[in-house]
């Protein structure tokens, strides 16, 4: 069975350290506009010149730290992330209806799950990244696109060795709700969209 596989406890605190140094950065900028601005109207020399020295070396220290905590940790999660993708995929080829020529696969986000449907099959593909805990709107993001991208590069790969389809895409759904996002094409009219092509020829 497909699982997450890594020191995830260790990235994740690597990833809300970038995110804190990221934070800092923006901090350290307004204390400097602010401090700048008081020193300069009320002729406070000290002051300007202090926030004018000061603020450029700790923007610089928060860049680094942010810029090394995306890199190490945050990448290590991304190509976790996409590792397990591929995993769940593979072990749920057929629930993929692959011999169908019309597919549309429905996205839900449950919890911290991500569960595809297809056409009006009942089976689900599930997704856990319980792992994980709590999922940033970022890394939710990062993590459909994930899966959109796999979805993408499957299918006009599929197309490459001769599959023939009618309509492939996928489309986002809430709740109960059959779909609420509009359907975005992977193949359309029997020919791979053009950008999903693209992602497919970065991805392979």
């Amino acid at each position: 069975m497909a699982t997450l596989k890594g020191d995830l406890k260790k990235w994740k605190r690597g990833e809300l350290a970038g995110v804190f140094a990221t934070v800092y950065c923006g901090i350290t900028v307004i204390l400097f506009a602010v401090c700048f601005t008081v020193g300069r109207l009320n002729g406070i020399k000290a002051l300007e010149l202090a926030a004018l020295i000061s603020a450029p070396i700790l923007l610089i220290a928060g860049i680094i730290v942010a810029a090394f905590c995306s890199l190490k940790f945050g990448g290590a999660l991304d190509r976790a992330v996409k590792d397990y993708v591929l995993e769940v995929c593979i072990e749920n080829a057929a629930s993929f209806r692959a011999e169908k020529n019309s597919i549309t696969f429905y996205i839900a986000m449950e919890g911290n799950a991500i569960v595809l449907q297809v056409n009006n099959y009942k089976e689900k593909i599930v997704f856990d990244f319980t792992p994980l805990g709590k999922l940033s709107l970022l890394r939710k993001i990062s993590i459909l696109n994930e899966i959109e991208t796999r979805l993408c590069v499957t299918f006009c790969r599929l197309y490459d060795r001769g599959s023939a389809y009618t309509e492939v895409g996928y489309a986002e759904r809430a709740g109960t709700r059959r779909k609420s996002g509009k359907t975005v094409y992977i193949i359309k009219d029997g020919k791979p969209d053009e950008r999903a092509y693209k992602q497919y020829l970065k991805n392979k």
